[in-house]
């Protein structure tokens, strides 16, 4: 019964993900969409099965998650890859996203730099994190103990606006979701310079 309702709640969280990636972070055309973090990629499912979708990727290290995916979805491409090192050439996704993925991660950034580097000129990337203004902003004071590092980091709307900024990503959109635990923003690559840290 806890399950049920479980996977009813995710695959209410993911549709509301999907409808709005779909409005803010695709252009007129078919695009290449990558998740990257994917865990059981149950968003990639829905975003595969939109006619705006060239194609829907996962990608994770954990090949545990990728086999849950794989057996929900077959038809799903999916890619054992680490989100610090991509195996994609540079400027090949039109979205490259994740939530609730980079506040797991010791360097953040570094993995939106990554996200970057992948996506095209014009393209755009999506990154929801726990919002440190929501319901988890007490996150800071349990943040050493187990229910804090489940939890990951906390960012602010603003802080992953300026991490968006120093990798050459422009800060277009952003939602608050899943009744306002999550701030994610969709940010456009302006141009094909990353920088250098």
């Amino acid at each position: 019964m806890l399950y049920g309702f479980y996977d009813w709640l995710r695959g209410r969280l993911n549709l509301k993900l999907v409808r709005y990636l779909l409005s803010s972070g695709l252009g007129g055309r078919e695009s290449i969409v990558l998740e990257a973090g994917s865990g059981p990629a149950y968003a990639s499912s829905i975003l595969g099965g939109d006619n705006r979708i060239k194609l829907s990727l996962g990608a994770d290290i954990d090949l545990e998650a990728l086999q849950e995916a794989r057996r929900r979805d077959a038809g799903l491409t999916l890619v054992v890859a680490d989100l610090m090192s991509l195996p994609f050439r540079d400027g090949s996704v039109d979205l490259c996203w994740n939530s609730s993925t980079i506040e797991h991660l010791d360097d953040p950034a570094a993995a939106l730099k990554e996200m970057a580097r992948i996506t095209r000129h014009g393209g755009r990337v999506f990154v929801g994190v726990p919002n440190v203004y929501g319901p988890l902003g007490f996150q800071r004071w349990i943040e050493r103990t187990s229910a804090g590092v489940w939890i990951g980091k906390t960012f602010s709307r603003s802080q992953l606006s300026r991490m968006m900024v120093a990798e050459g990503l422009e800060p277009r959109d952003a939602i608050f979701y899943f009744f306002r635990f999550f701030v994610g923003v969709t940010a456009e690559k302006i141009n094909h310079i990353i920088s250098q840290k």
